[in-house]
């Protein structure tokens, strides 16, 4: 009965909590809500479009209080999960939050599409929210950027915003901001930039240094970041040494928190691919930013599951978690293997050797991100949607993370029920 009236209260209001004590050390919580698709559309085309759903960013704040739905709030922002969760970044103090329509909005009669990679409207824009107070995020105004960007990062000035894209003549950007947020100048590409997809773009603390991935060409590249000496504006990029080949199809890259190491994913294959079976790898990289003569190096790597699209490292730098999304995009009427999708678990040592800990199965479809707390002991994990018939619905899931235990991951009671198309999780710090 208690079940059945919580499923109702979801129903008319769009979001539930499940449980009062969900454990997790942050001031919130952030995600993205595509509403365009269905998890199963990758597959077949088929839209799936709900009434009234449209793409907003949400945000919560801890703690919850069971059964009210008023307390995650949104607004409008246009956004996609096609790109794999890397879409999304915030200035230093996490008070404004720059979101990329990596795909765009699809008309209101538009239900199937043939090829749906490529007759999806292309994403165009980036929308910049203030989420000052997680109590009322506000999109203020968004800005054009290249076709179907892929991937955004801010320095740690705040004052530079690097973006990826698709289109020709702007794989890289770096877009000068003002004070507020808004850009005022951009800079273009580096000269002799190899061609190919640039799927991730990062800064290095130092704001000197960019690191991209290549899915094309397999590999990781390194831009320096020039100067003008009496101002410090940018004036151009260069490209910095040799790429370092990974092979297979890089997909996502983050520094470990000390910078000594950077991890790259390689997701191997494309999600439809159902006849290629490989699983992922996770890659273990030295940088050498001190001498451009000097080779980068893979130091290790290990298997993950099947295709891995994003991963969250441990505060402490000594542990990694991998979002895999198997087969659970598959849509049920037609396959037996769907809607179930796991976490890895690795550990990284101090001089960067991977060794991979456990890999968990849980429930869920395109559980897209993972995050640890601030204090690394929770995790919270992003759902797309639920393997539901009737009304569709993704989640927030919340997991105790204890690497020494035997089940290291332990899920929590709670959890938070949302609008089908959760994805891009992130967690706000700052008290």
């Amino acid at each position: 009965m208690l079940k059945r009236l919580a499923f109702s209260l979801f129903l008319f209001s769009g979001f539930i909590a499940s449980a009062q004590n969900i454990i997790f050390d942050a001031k919130g919580l952030l995600f993205l809500t595509d509403a365009d698709m269905s998890a199963f559309s990758i597959m077949d085309g088929n839209l799936r479009k709900m009434e009234d759903s449209k793409d907003v960013i949400s945000t919560l704040e801890f703690p919850l209080d069971y059964g009210d739905p008023g307390q995650i709030k949104t607004d409008k922002a246009s956004n996609s999960i096609f790109k794999e969760a890397k879409n999304i970044c915030f200035t230093s103090d996490q008070k404004l939050a720059y979101v990329l329509e990596t795909k765009g909005e699809t008309a209101y009669d538009d239900t199937s599409y043939e090829d749906i990679e490529e007759e999806f409207p292309a994403g165009r824009y980036v929308t910049v929210i203030d989420v000052t107070d997680l109590k009322k995020p506000k999109s203020l105004y968004r800005f054009p950027v290249g076709r179907n960007p892929s991937s955004i990062s801010i320095d740690p000035s705040d004052k530079y915003l690097a973006i990826a894209t698709e289109e020709y003549g702007k794989e890289i950007q770096l877009y000068e901001l003002d004070n507020s947020g808004k850009p005022v100048r951009v800079i273009k590409k580096p000269s002799g930039l190899p061609p190919g997809r640039i799927v991730e773009i990062k800064w290095h603390s130092s704001g000197n240094f960019l690191i991209y991935l290549n899915q094309d060409e397999a590999d990781l590249g390194i831009i320096e970041v020039h100067r003008d000496g009496p101002t410090q504006q940018i004036i151009r990029l260069e490209l910095y040494g040799d790429p370092v080949k990974i092979g297979g199809m890089p997909t996502k890259g983050e520094f470990t928190p000390d910078e000594k190491y950077f991890i790259a994913l390689d997701k191997k294959k494309y999600k439809t691919d159902m006849e290629n079976r490989s699983k992922g790898e996770l890659f273990v990289i030295k940088l050498n930013l001190e001498d451009r003569e000097t080779n980068h190096y893979l130091i290790s790597k290990a298997e993950v599951g099947e295709n891995p699209c994003n991963f969250d490292i441990h505060p402490s730098g000594n542990y990694i978690v991998v979002n895999n999304l198997e087969h659970s995009f598959m849509p049920p009427e037609h396959y037996m293997d769907d809607g179930e999708s796991s976490l890895t678990v690795l550990s990284l040592s101090f001089d960067g050797i991977l060794e991979s800990i456990k890999t968990q199965k849980i429930d869920g479809i395109l559980p897209s991100s993972a995050i640890f707390d601030k204090n690394g002991q929770n995790l919270a994990v992003s759902i797309f949607q639920y393997l539901t018939f009737g009304y569709s619905f993704g989640g927030i899931e919340f997991y105790k993370f204890d690497p020494n235990a035997k089940s290291v991951l332990e899920l929590q009671k709670g959890k938070i029920y949302v609008p089908r198309g959760a994805h891009s999780l992130k967690a706000i710090m700052e008290y």
